[in-house]
């Protein structure tokens, strides 16, 4: 695939999707293959998770606090911070819900870990390292005491998604190399992200071992400062009835061969021949916040409070209600922005897109269209409408069976690149590249928000054209990805899964 395909396949999914393909409809009924770990995974040895990272997490203030935990457990405790269950929502339709945001909470990141003990799969419902039964000849050799592997399975978001299951792989990617950079941080752990070619195809040989299905690149984080967790141990419980797997691997192999992913595998390759190495250890908690937090909250309540959005009566959507927020909330969210992405490819990539923000009831600010700039927001347009017309430029509208809160969000953040550029600099693997930066600073977003006691919602579907005229944006700049920052109108109690 040429830079130009990347174009033509960036195009088809973006500002091009009207003429390429309609409105995505998904039959939330039909089955995915989300909740199926690999066949290597199905084992009845591992390393059981540690219990009590919620206790650790409370006495934890935001932004600054530490986790304190014996050596032995930290692996675990890490892992379980960066990825674990949260909660289970009566009304909502999609569950559970995690530390991180998932499309239709599919969670098609899957976690892998690589130490010289060998290899092991995050299995969150036996809340175990399971053991992966390959070869040694499979696994490869890891960069720190343990390396967590993050990939995407395509077919874990449901069909009608197409072609776009590749870029938002690839977003949930980055999410989740935030979602763990920060956890790492948290214990004291130091983290470097690999996205090197060689390492990322030796990662992909060693999942496509533990089971079948179309994989996106893999990105490697290596952590040091902790003990690899050992496997071998038995796990609770009996091991699953191998029926159990039977129709879903059925749907696996046939989801597997759907033409749309044979595009995915060949952007993939183009992250495969990057020359990339490995980053120095970075944060992924910015230095400085704006303490716009209430006192007292603890990280347990940040990761507690993390929601793109909640709605009654099992409805789609998100609601929302007027709320006026502080500068200091708006300095919160520049400050998590501005955490750079934790490699210097990634890096570069940031330095190519406009982060812009629509402003609505914030500090003593005109509601408008505001820039990031290196000393803060520069006003781009002002406009009093203008939560009114995004909320008519995204991509459902209000109905007996959806509601959408943007008309009242407090904030809407527009990622916006001139793509042919961008990759005419940095060659292909920059659009995939660039779906990971996105998640990485979305992800901060929702931090940021949660510590606000605020949703934010990330979104790919909008009218591009419309947003861009709104965002006051060049022709050849598109938005290339949102995040919808409100108070929710809904709220209810909801099932506690931490542990």
């Amino acid at each position: 695939m040429t830079e130009t395909d990347v174009r033509r396949f960036a195009y088809r999914q973006g500002p091009g999707k009207g003429l390429f393909g309609g409105a995505i409809e998904i039959d939330d009924s039909a089955p995915t293959t989300a909740a199926l770990p690999p066949a290597a995974a199905r084992g009845a040895t591992g390393h059981p998770l540690p219990h009590g990272t919620v206790a650790l997490l409370r006495a934890a203030p935001y932004p600054h606090g530490r986790t304190e935990t014996a050596t032995a457990d930290r692996a675990g405790h890490v892992l379980l911070t960066a990825f674990g269950l949260q909660r289970r929502e009566p009304s909502n339709r999609f569950n559970d819900h995690r530390v991180v945001a998932s499309v239709r909470s599919k969670f098609p990141v899957h976690v892998f870990t690589v130490s010289g003990r060998g290899a092991g799969y995050l299995d969150l419902y036996r809340h175990a390292l399971v053991d992966l039964d390959l070869p040694s000849s499979e696994v490869p050799p890891p960069l720190g005491d343990l390396d967590v592997v993050l990939a995407a399975r395509y077919t874990d978001l449901p069909t009608p998604y197409g072609r776009l299951r590749c870029a938002l792989g690839d977003l949930e990617t980055g999410i989740n190399i935030r979602s763990l950079l920060v956890a790492a941080q948290l214990a004291g752990v130091r983290a470097q992200l690999s996205l090197d070619g060689d390492g990322s195809a030796a990662a992909a040989r060693m999942i496509r071992a533990a089971g079948p299905g179309r994989w996106s690149a893999p990105a490697r984080v290596a952590l040091s400062g902790l003990v690899a967790p050992i496997g071998g141990q038995a796990l609770p419980g009996t091991a699953a009835d191998p029926t159990v797997f039977e129709a879903p691997d059925r749907l696996l192999a046939a989801e597997t061969g759907h033409p749309s992913l044979d595009e995915a595998e060949q952007v993939n390759r183009h992250r495969f021949a990057a020359r990339l190495p490995l980053a120095a250890p970075a944060p992924g908690i910015p230095s400085a916040t704006a303490a716009a937090a209430p006192a007292g909250t603890g990280w347990d309540g940040v990761f507690w409070n993390r929601s793109a959005g909640r709605v009654p009566d099992r409805l789609s959507g998100f609601s929302g209600r007027p709320v006026r927020l502080p500068e200091s909330a708006v300095q919160e969210f520049l400050a998590w922005a501005a955490v750079p992405a934790p490699s210097p490819e990634l890096a570069e990539i940031g330095q190519r897109v406009r982060l812009l923000v629509a402003l609505q009831n914030v500090g003593g600010r005109l509601t408008g269209y505001y820039e990031v700039a290196r000393d803060g927001l520069r006003p781009v347009r002002e406009d009093p409408a203008v939560m009114n017309s995004l909320q008519a430029a995204f991509g459902y509208p209000v109905s007996p069976g959806t509601d959408c809160g943007l008309r009242h969000a407090s904030m809407v953040w527009t990622y916006a690149v001139d793509v042919p550029a961008l990759l005419a600099d940095l060659g292909p693997a920059a659009w995939s590249l660039l779906q990971l930066w996105c998640g990485w600073t979305a992800h901060g977003l929702e931090l940021a928000a949660a510590a606000l006691g605020l949703y934010a919602r990330p979104a790919r579907s909008y009218d591009e054209f419309r947003v861009q005229r709104l965002a006051a944006l060049p022709r050849r700049t598109v938005p290339v990805f949102m995040t919808v920052c409100g108070r929710s109108r809904f709220a209810e109690p909801m099932l506690d899964l931490r542990t």
